[in-house]
């Protein structure tokens, strides 16, 4: 006797494994669980397990699936070991999962037929007349059915047409095939968590997350990310193990997985319930919905955070979404802090001034918490009087105590504008988040604009010259006349501003063509700094030194144009010399007129010049800890059209691989002081 063959046996083991499915509802396709979730729930007997690297929990009970880290709405779960299979075309068809209960009866036949059909079975003559009716679906019966030799097992009408023409029947499949989950492999292979990332989106996340639109949101975005960052750093350990294995040494240990969590604050502060849009939807005009749209979910999340209640309610919702998912990170991997796991912050587009704001909050509390004396024991700093006074944020008076991170620009003696680094909120924030980050990243970030409008700059500026005036105080010189300070101080001019951020390490990272985009370090610096003396952003790479060779030719014919200009500008040295000396003597004398006008007091005290200050200096930012520079740009393409690439580089960030390799390198090596060639 010759064995049958079977059609749509996918599984032929003995005892059948049940593969668990999710769909989020119904309708949808089921699709598959990763095959070691799979296992763990067959092993849980029933009880809740962390599924997907612990990003959501399996419910077997219930049947459902919840996410941990992202407001979604449970998925429905379920096993199966019988599918039907619904073919679309001649070359596509959806598995539809059996009940268990249906399953159970399929399999008692299928095995049946198996024995039957055996060296010692009766034969399937009995096998081939035997029929069950379905128990979720009364409607259908399976019978055991064989085509020249070929043996299946069939789902069909219990009650068919004459003679069965026009009969729709269903092939059933035992086992769901072979599958691959994109990403579960490289997960897998490796090590424990090590850094755990909080992402803040931008604008417009309320258009992005619509299903209709095709833009990917920022939690689609950030599993993109998360599978290129596992593909890489396994495809970089397996090339060094290779190298270990040709060298005979031991191999090195899997990398630490990266975990990215987005934090979701537009649909806590534009519920449709809320008055807001409700009323913005009712002044909203019915003509062009499609740009109107844009204005409504894109732009209005701009204006929305530039007025103070909304600003905090935004800061707020950030706030205490950090520090609920901090608490289920920690819940979900107990050892993580134990075993040196880091938090970091990335910021994209207004997130990244949310960011900021964060930190500055951050900053504020921790100052408050250092010890600054009191009336018995005072802590005093002899900062000697000028014409234009600085406070210190640790020496504010009452009536100015809120120049600091949350004021509205006003005026103080001599009429010296103060403006604010941080949100202008109508009351003090005390909520936090509960750590400090060992690395911040904004991405296409507008925190140059915002801070520009706050008055920012001025404030930084002062800091300066504080650090100037204190470091001056602390000079010991017993002849005040001598012509210049003991050679162990440095007396050379303080040109960065001593202002920081609590962070371990912070990068402003943009694409030169991103329309959003603005820089940090030139608030960073004196006012009086001409533009063309600024120092020029750094060239994005992993290591901060392997640029492209296209980008290295760039930067050679720049620097010779540079060169070439330089030396033009000699010829001209001669007249620019007379036209300086004529400036000063003109400014000289309006100085003294005005003296003379105002009883010898200078109302108007001549602001420092600082042309030329940074040439031939390093310059070294402390806004970020360890790393010295803030400013850092995405190398361009070999053909790369500014105008082009604006279309797209505001939303490019996450999937650009220097990004990507950026935030691989930083986050193996946050022990490293990263420092950028130019």
């Amino acid at each position: 006797t010759i064995m049958p063959n079977w059609e749509g046996i996918e599984d032929a083991a003995t005892m059948l494994p049940r593969i668990w499915l999710t769909r989020d509802k119904d309708g949808d396709v089921w699709k598959p669980l990763r095959k070691t979730d799979c296992k763990a729930l067959n092993e849980s007997r029933g009880e809740e397990i962390l599924i997907e690297g612990g990003r959501a929990t399996a419910d077997p009970k219930n049947g459902t699936i919840r996410f941990n880290f992202v407001n979604r709405p449970l998925t429905k779960l379920m096993p199966a070991t019988w599918f039907t299979k619904e073919e679309k075309n001649q070359k596509e068809f959806i598995l539809q999962p059996l009940p268990e209960v249906d399953s159970w009866q399929v399999e008692l036949l299928y095995q049946n037929a198996v024995r039957a059909s055996s060296s010692l079975g009766e034969g399937l003559d009995d096998i081939l007349k035997e029929e069950i009716v379905l128990e979720s679906e009364t409607q259908y019966k399976v019978c055991v059915m064989r085509h020249g030799g070929i043996l299946c097992v069939r789902k069909r009408l219990r009650k068919s047409n004459f003679l069965g023409i026009g009969e729709v029947q269903y092939t059933l499949q035992r086992g769901y095939g072979q599958y691959t989950i994109e990403g579960e492999d490289d997960e897998n292979a490796l090590g424990d968590l090590s850094h755990c990332i909080f992402v803040i989106h931008g604008i417009g996340e309320a258009m992005w997350s619509k299903k209709e639109v095709s833009t990917l949101s920022m939690s689609d975005e950030l599993d993109q990310l998360r599978m290129t960052v596992n593909r890489k750093k396994v495809a970089t350990w397996r090339e060094e193990c290779k190298k270990c294995e040709k060298l005979k040494q031991p191999l090195p240990p899997p990398p630490n997985r990266i975990e990215f969590l987005p934090i979701e604050w537009y649909d806590k502060v534009r519920s449709p319930s809320h008055a807001l849009v409700t009323s913005l939807t009712a002044v909203t005009l019915s003509s062009i919905p499609a740009l109107r749209s844009i204005a409504n979910d894109v732009i209005f999340d701009v204006l929305m955070y530039l007025t103070p209640e909304f600003c905090e309610a935004i800061l707020q919702c950030v706030t205490t979404q950090i520090v609920e998912l901090y608490s289920t990170f920690q819940r979900i991997n107990p050892s993580f802090i134990a075993g040196g796991g880091k938090f970091s912050l990335v910021g994209h587009s207004l997130g990244s001034v949310i960011a900021w704001d964060i930190l500055s909050i951050l900053k504020d509390n921790i100052d408050k918490s250092i010890p600054k004396g009191n009336k018995h024991d005072p802590i005093v700093i002899d900062v000697p009087d000028s014409p234009t006074r600085v406070r210190s944020l640790a020496t504010l008076t009452k009536e100015t105590a809120t120049m600091g991170y949350q004021a509205y620009a006003k005026g103080v003696e001599n009429d010296s504008k103060h403006g604010t680094w941080g949100p202008c909120l109508p009351k003090k924030m005390s909520k936090t988040i509960p750590f400090t980050p060992d690395m911040t990243i904004f991405l296409g970030s507008p925190i140059g604009l915002f801070l520009t409008l706050r008055g920012a700059h001025p404030v930084f500026d002062e800091m300066r010259a504080i650090a100037e005036a204190e470091r001056a105080s602390l000079i010991p010189c017993d002849n005040e006349e001598a012509a210049k300070p003991p050679p162990v101080f440095d007396v050379s001019p303080i040109i960065c501003s001593p202002f920081s951020l609590p962070t371990g390490a912070l990068y402003n990272i943009f694409h030169p063509s991103d329309p959003v985009a603005y820089r940090i370090e030139p608030l960073l610096l004196p006012e009086g700094v001409d533009k063309h003396e600024l120092p020029l952003p750094m060239f994005l790479s992993p290591d901060g030194k392997s640029l492209r060779l296209h980008v290295k030719a760039r930067q050679v014919g720049d620097h010779f144009f540079k060169q070439i200009g330089s030396l033009s500008s000699l010829f001209d040295k001669s007249v620019e010399s007379v036209a300086a000396a004529a400036a000063a003597a003109d400014a000289e004398a309006s100085r003294k007129r005005a003296i003379a006008g105002s009883d010898g007091k200078d109302k108007t005290p001549e602001r420092p010049k600082f042309s030329g200050c940074i040439k031939g200096r390093e310059c070294s930012f402390r806004l970020g800890g360890r790393s010295t520079r803030v400013d850092f740009q995405i190398q361009p393409g070999v053909i790369d059209n500014e105008y082009l690439s604006a279309v797209s580089a505001h939303s490019s960030y996450f999937s650009n691989e220097d990004v990507v390799d950026f935030i691989i390198f930083n986050m193996r090596c946050t022990t490293a002081l990263i420092t950028i060639d130019e």
